[in-house]
């Protein structure tokens, strides 16, 4: 069944037209587009901190001039920004697959063309309680956790916004690395080691962590490649990509607003661990951190497709 549906899923991207020659093309549109609307969120933020303080600058090309990446970074509204810039990948996808492959988006989210919004909120919501429950355990490999710096008013009052930009983020990176790679490429390609490695390769890289250790730094991408492969999974199942994000929106919740070891996310998260690029993390840390990433992703899979598990995908049931 699970094949079935997600055979149905890749067919959608044999409607339209899937040369290789398009799959590449695409692949720098969507790139340039990011990287372009990434710049305009950022550029946007350091306006906006500038007017802020009462400094308007006089051309385009000073605002760098008058204000430090640091600056920019350690103030309130950089979470938001630096989410915001992942959603124009929403643009990216919609123009490649209208203008280059000629088929509607809606094919990209699920086999009926549209979000399954159970499956959404039961993987959510099962990723959210498993996080929860499991998640002391951390504290046994590192304790030191503190509040984060917004006072709990200022957190409940940003908190629906944030809410709804981190749904924009996750759902953009989902429609590019589960969505349309992983079913463009498969329409193109029977083997995984194409169509399911090179999606999952290149969204674990973009996590990389070049400031921490290094035993930090591949602990931090076991645990994402773990999640990428997890989130296939989910759309390998369902042949819909509601419930990878709805996984990934519990993820990023609990990671973004909840406890965070991101110094630069600490104006929006309630607490904040030791950052992951404090040198003095040990090896049998890092190793630890690894496999408990990969023990809450399993537990997560296993209660969401398991045919014996009460809270399994509403699609599957």
């Amino acid at each position: 069944m699970r094949e079935s549906r997600f055979a149905a899923y890749v067919d959608a991207a044999r409607n339209g037209k899937n040369a290789l020659w398009r799959i590449l093309l695409s692949v720098v549109i969507i790139a340039v587009v990011w990287f372009a609307g990434s710049f305009a969120f950022v550029y946007a933020a350091a306006v906006f901190i500038l007017v802020r303080e009462g400094i308007w600058p006089g051309s385009f090309g000073s605002v760098f001039q008058l204000i430090t990446t640091t600056d920019i970074t350690s103030d309130r509204i950089w979470p938001f920004a630096m989410l915001l810039s992942i959603t124009p990948l929403w643009l990216a996808v919609w123009l490649v697959v209208k203008l280059i492959h000629r088929r509607p988006l809606r094919g990209v989210l699920g086999i009926a063309g549209r979000l399954c919004w159970p499956d959404f909120a039961r993987s959510a919501l099962v990723t959210l309680v498993v996080g929860s429950v499991i998640g002391p355990i951390a504290l046994f490999i590192d304790p030191t956790i503190v509040r984060g710096n917004a006072s709990l008013s200022d957190w409940l009052a940003m908190a629906p916004l944030l809410l709804v930009i981190l749904f924009l983020q996750v759902s953009a990176e989902e429609v590019v690395f589960r969505g349309y790679l992983h079913q463009a490429l498969a329409a193109r390609f029977a083997t995984p080691i194409i169509w399911l490695a090179v999606p999952t390769l290149l969204f674990t890289v973009m996590h990389w962590q070049g400031q921490a250790a290094l035993a930090m730094n591949l602990a931090s991408l076991f645990i994402i490649l773990g999640f990428s492969l997890s989130m296939s999974c989910l759309l390998m199942a369902s042949g819909n990509l509601a419930a990878a994000m709805g996984a990934h929106f519990a993820n990023n919740i609990g990671a973004v607003m909840l406890f965070s070891n991101q110094p630069d996310l600490g104006s929006a998260a309630l607490f904040m661990g030791r950052s992951i690029f404090d040198r003095n993390w040990t090896v049998p840390q890092a190793i630890m951190l690894g496999l408990y990433g990969v023990l809450v992703i399993a537990v997560t899979q296993v209660l969401l497709l398991h045919r014996a598990s009460p809270v399994r995908l509403r699609s599957l049931s």
